[in-house]
């Protein structure tokens, strides 16, 4: 199998003769919120499985009948009838992801110091946008969809609508999904306002300008001053007094002409015949799990390149080839990551698949 090794007369030439501009080598890092809220599962080390198990109790069935009178003789558990306890369980195997890099040693004795040092912050970056990616594609394709319109995804012909987020709020509240967010009741500051307890939404930034177009959306800004917010969280929108909290993404997935005719939709096309669809998964507590090998994934959004317990960085140094490597040339930056996720409660979440306006 033939290998790319990173040069310096390739990839990173060598800046002979050339002033070097710090400022123009800064890494783009992009947000990674899909683990926002997920239910987190562990796997111990050597513990003689691949597979995490996350076990739910399910709700007992209201108790509507009044207990009578205990009279006569007493009998055991007072002639009362229990009820029984079901319990449902959701698994999933774990599974290996990485990449690497390979570089010889002329990048190490002739680039600049500190590029060492950018090249793991952009191994990082790497992996924790490919995590990003590999969980988001649980929360967008394993919940229940919601299309804006038509029975499928050829159907659809608009942007996310105020109906459509409703809908979601509305079924999420009726399968008892528990919110993320307290209500607050805002500040005295002027331009702020009160915050409604609130599920966690997810989009691509084409799609949180239709969002933030909408009827009754509340901007970050009004609210930040008032509870913890999130990278790339953008703005909210609530109904009858619960509401979706929306973070953006640029990993957030574009189906390209996956959607009904462009006709006069004005929504984004990438062939121009057909509109591009968006997944919006949206969700309460205990909807999506997820578990790394060991330590357990962060909750919490994070930018790719921040620290993620279960993910290894590996350096292999020059000499450490043996054989291999006869002249002590090469050196090795990989990331290596165990990881899984699934639906824990598919009555806690939805996905809106939709379109986006052209802007």
């Amino acid at each position: 199998m033939a290998l790319t090794i990173s040069a310096t007369n390739s990839e990173l030439p060598l800046p002979v003769n050339n002033m070097l501009m710090s400022t123009f080598l800064r890494n783009a890092r992009s947000r990674a919120p899909y683990f926002l809220g997920t239910m987190p599962g562990e796997i111990t080390r050597n513990g003689g499985t691949a597979t995490v198990k996350w076990r739910r109790i399910n709700n007992l069935s209201a108790a509507t009948t009044a207990l009578g009178e205990l009279q006569g003789n007493a009998s055991y558990m007072q002639g009362r009838s229990s009820a029984a306890l079901a319990v449902t369980d959701v698994t999933a195997t774990v599974a290996k992801y990485g990449n690497f890099v390979i570089m010889n040693e002329t990048v190490e004795k002739f680039e600049p110091n500190g590029q060492m040092d950018a090249i793991m912050e952009v191994i990082g970056i790497n992996a924790g946008q490919s995590m990003n990616q590999v969980q988001r594609n649980t929360a967008e394709d394993s919940q229940t969809i919601v299309r804006v319109a038509g029975a499928s995804d050829g159907a659809v012909n608009s942007e996310i609508t105020l109906a459509s987020i409703k809908s979601v709020i509305n079924t999420l509240t009726k399968n008892s999904a528990r919110t993320f967010f307290p209500m607050t009741t805002g500040s005295g500051n002027q331009g702020t306002s009160p915050q409604l307890p609130a599920f966690i939404g997810i989009c691509h930034p084409d799609v949180a300008v239709d969002i933030a177009g909408l009827s009754g959306f509340n901007s970050v800004e009004t609210y930040a001053g008032q509870v913890l917010t999130y990278l790339g969280e953008f703005g909210s929108l609530g109904i009858a007094g619960l509401s979706v909290r929306f973070c953006l993404t640029e990993d957030a997935s574009v189906d390209a002409n996956a959607g009904a005719a462009v006709g006069s939709t004005g929504c984004r096309s990438t062939g121009g015949s057909n509109i591009d669809l968006y997944s919006v998964p949206i969700y309460g507590q205990d909807a999506i799990g997820t578990v790394g090998f060991g330590q357990r994934y962060p909750d919490g959004s994070f930018e790719a390149g921040d620290a993620m317990n279960t993910v290894d960085i590996i350096v292999k140094g020059l000499g450490s080839g043996g054989t291999s490597d006869p002249y002590d040339e090469i050196m090795t930056v990989a990331w290596k990551a165990w990881h899984a996720a699934a639906v824990l409660n598919a009555d806690f979440g939805r996905t809106i698949r939709c379109g986006a306006k052209t802007i």
